[in-house]
């Protein structure tokens, strides 16, 4: 009996890996339709799982692939337009570091998320799945490069992605959809205040970016 309950364990992890990812990328029909404005859709859904409510943004943009994809990975940018960003750095073998801010007296929030990017030739589709992983069980030359944690706190988890479907040459629809865990005592309540603005408020600064630069 001892040698089947690791396997049990493992059966129930993965079990639980894949309902989140079944959750997450779930259609907009399952969601619910919290705002809608300047263009933006930003829906909110309730996981089984969590005590905190994932999002989803939606918005189009007349621009093309590539200047999404280099203003959204240029780190030096990121307070600029990522709700309550204060650092983004970029690690190598694609991991990104970043610091957000929260209101005293709470600590502030830092993820380090493995990005993964993967295009679909069939519907021209381009994803960036992003995943937070825990600072000790990063690769040692990843925690080489990441600042000194301080009274910072790294969130329980971040996990999501950025979906570019290219309609035409300068045509493309986002979706911004993540779900987190900020560790820590931070009520739910509090926190789920806040997810319809990490992506409205996102979505709306990249949106006025590539108005005012076209």
């Amino acid at each position: 009996m001892r040698s089947i309950k690791p396997v049990l364990l493992l059966l129930f992890i993965s079990f639980c890996h894949l309902t989140q990812a079944n959750d997450l990328d779930a259609a907009p029909l399952s969601w619910h339709l919290v705002k809608d404005d300047n263009d933006i859709k930003v829906y909110l859904r309730s996981l089984p799982y969590s005590e905190y409510q994932a999002f989803r943004g939606e918005l189009q943009l007349n621009t093309d692939l590539e200047q999404l994809l280099a203003f959204i990975n240029n780190a030096s940018f990121c307070p600029a337009w990522r709700y309550k960003c204060i650092k983004m750095l970029n690690l190598s073998d694609s991991y990104i570091y970043k610091l957000s801010s929260l209101p005293w007296p709470l600590n502030n929030r830092y993820t380090v998320m493995q990005s993964r990017g993967q295009f679909n030739k069939n519907n021209n589709i381009y994803t960036v799945h992003l995943k937070n992983i825990d600072r000790r069980q990063l690769p040692v030359h990843i925690q080489a490069q990441l600042p000194e944690q301080g009274n910072t706190v790294q969130m329980r988890y971040s996990d999501g992605f950025w979906q570019f479907n290219i309609i035409d040459n300068t045509t493309i629809k986002i979706i911004y959809q993540m779900h987190g865990d900020p560790a820590g005592v931070i009520p739910a309540a509090l926190a789920n205040q806040g997810i319809t603005n990490a992506a409205f408020i996102t979505l709306s600064n990249l949106k006025k970016h590539f108005t005012t630069t076209q």
